[in-house]
C-alpha cells in the first residue's frame, strides 16, 4: 500500500513537471528580453528624460523610459522592432536619425542620441572681424553646417578641468580653435590633431558673481561639399593639469627691519666695474646697522637702486610697477613641474625697503635680505646669462657684451657712497 502511494505520489509531481515544461515552451520561448542602450557619441549615456518606444510598422506595441544608466528593458514577443524615442522634455532640444532595430536575433541595440543647438546666436567681435556663434555645451552635440563659411561656436564651461574637443561621427570637416571673445590668462591649448584639441581650464578662469567668465571659439570647417553635419564633441576628463603656475607662492620675510634712509651729504655715489675680478670687490656686513661697506668695515656703504633707474635695467620700483619680483626654485637643473620645489615672492620685503629709500636718490644701503633678493630673481630673470634672451648687459650695437665678470654681474643694481 505504500509503495503505491510513493509511486502515485511520484507521478503526480512528474506531471506537473512536464506541464511546466509545456507552458515553458508555449509562453517563454516566444517571448525575450529586449535592451535599449541610449548613449552618446563618446559612450556616455543619458541618465533621465527619454522613453524608449518599441514599434512594429505605425504601431506601438511597447514603452519604457531609460534608468539612471541609459537602459531600456522590456520583455517582449519574439520579433523584429524599431526604436523611437520620446522626451519628457523639450523635444527640440536633441537629435536622433532613428533607425535603431531589434530582432529576435539581436535583443540588443545602442541608440545614439546628441543634443541639438535651439538657441539663437550671438554676434561675436575678435581680431576685428564680426561673426555669429551659437553657444554648446558639454556632451555632443548635432550642428548643421554652412558650407560656405566657417561656423563658430561658444563654450562657455561652469567648472575648471582638463577638456576634449573633437569631431564624434567621423564627419569630413576640420575643427579648431580660434580664441576667445576677449582676454583669457594662462590659457592652455594643444595643437589639433585628427580634429582633436585639448584646452585646460583653470579653476580660477570660471566666473563667480560678476567675474569674467572664460569662453572658448570653436571654428568648423565643411571640407567635403557633402559635409552638412557633424556632432561636435566636448568631453571633461578630468581636472586641468596642474602647473607650476598653480602652485603658492611663498612671501619672503626678510630678517631685516628697513629704517628711513638719508645718504650723507656731500657723499658721491659711484658705480662698479662688472668686468672686474671677482676678488675685487669684498663686502663687508656691519652686523650693528646690517649694511654692507666695501672692502672693509669703515670702507664706502655699498647702496641699491631702489627708486631710481640704473645703467643696465630699471629700479626696482619701476619693476614692481609692471610686474612682481620672484624666483622659482627647482631641484635640479630641468625647470619641470617634476623638479619644482617654491615659488618665492620678494615683492613686500622690496616694498618696505623702497618706502624708506633716500628721497633724493631712491638708493638704500645694501643689506643681507637685499643681496638675496637680487641674486635670486636676477638669476631667474636671466639677466646675467648671456645664452638667454633676458641678458642685460648690450654694447651700443646691442649685442652682447660677454667682457662682463657674470660672478659680479648681480651688482648691476648696486652702487657705493665715497
Amino acid at each position: 500500500m505504500r509503495s503505491f502511494k510513493k509511486i502515485a505520489s511520484l507521478t503526480l509531481a512528474f506531471t506537473l513537471l512536464l506541464s511546466c515544461l509545456s507552458l515553458f515552451s508555449c509562453t517563454g520561448a516566444k517571448e525575450a528580453e529586449y535592451t535599449v542602450n541610449v548613449k552618446d557619441a563618446l559612450g556616455n549615456a543619458f541618465t533621465s528624460g527619454i522613453i524608449v518606444k518599441f514599434m512594429q510598422g505605425d504601431e506601438q506595441i511597447a514603452m519604457q523610459a531609460i534608468d539612471d544608466k541609459g537602459v531600456a528593458k522590456k520583455t517582449l514577443s519574439k520579433g523584429d522592432y524599431t526604436v523611437e524615442l520620446d522626451f519628457t522634455g523639450d523635444k527640440e532640444a536633441y537629435y536622433y536619425a532613428g533607425g535603431a532595430k531589434l530582432s529576435a536575433k539581436e535583443t540588443t541595440v545602442d541608440v545614439i542620441l546628441a543634443n541639438k543647438i535651439t538657441g539663437d546666436p550671438v554676434t561675436v567681435t575678435a581680431s576685428g572681424d564680426e561673426y555669429d556663434a551659437y553657444a554648446v555645451g558639454i556632451g555632443c552635440t548635432y550642428v548643421e553646417l554652412d558650407k560656405n563659411i566657417r561656423n563658430y561656436f561658444l563654450f562657455t564651461p561652469t567648472q575648471g578641468g582638463h577638456y576634449v574637443f573633437s569631431v564624434a561621427d567621423g564627419a569630413k570637416v576640420d575643427i579648431g580653435y580660434y580664441g576667445a571673445p576677449h582676454f583669457i590668462q594662462s590659457l592652455s591649448v594643444s595643437e589639433v590633431k585628427d580634429n582633436t584639441f585639448e584646452i585646460d581650464v583653470k579653476d580660477g578662469m570660471i566666473g563667480q558673481g560678476d567675474g569674467g567668465t572664460a569662453v572658448y571659439v570653436i571654428g568648423i570647417d565643411a571640407a567635403d561639399p557633402e559635409s552638412t553635419s557633424c556632432v561636435l564633441a566636448i568631453n571633461r576628463t578630468g581636472d586641468a593639469t596642474k602647473t607650476i603656475e598653480d602652485e603658492p607662492w611663498t612671501e619672503y620675510k626678510g630678517t631685516h627691519t628697513p629704517e628711513a634712509y638719508v645718504l650723507p651729504e656731500g657723499a658721491e655715489i659711484k658705480e662698479f666695474d662688472l668686468t672686474a675680478k671677482t676678488d675685487e670687490y669684498k663686502f663687508v656686513l656691519d652686523k650693528k646697522t646690517g649694511y654692507y661697506h666695501l672692502n672693509s668695515a669703515d670702507g664706502p656703504v655699498v647702496l641699491v637702486r631702489l627708486a631710481e633707474d640704473c645703467d643696465y635695467i630699471a629700479c626696482y620700483a619701476t619693476i614692481l610697477d609692471k610686474q612682481g619680483v620672484v624666483k622659482y626654485f627647482f631641484d635640479g637643473e630641468e625647470k619641470t613641474y617634476e623638479n619644482f620645489v617654491k615659488k618665492e615672492n620678494y615683492s613686500n620685503c622690496l616694498l618696505s625697503y623702497i618706502d624708506c629709500a633716500d628721497e633724493a636718490t631712491g638708493v638704500y644701503p645694501l643689506t643681507e635680505d637685499l643681496m638675496y633678493i637680487i641674486q635670486q630673481n636676477g638669476d631667474h630673470m636671466g639677466w646675467w646669462n648671456p645664452e638667454g634672451s633676458n641678458y642685460r648687459f648690450l654694447n651700443t650695437d646691442d649685442t652682447k657684451d660677454l667682457t662682463i665678470n657674470t660672478e659680479i654681474a648681480w651688482l648691476l643694481m648696486c652702487c657705493y657712497a665715497e
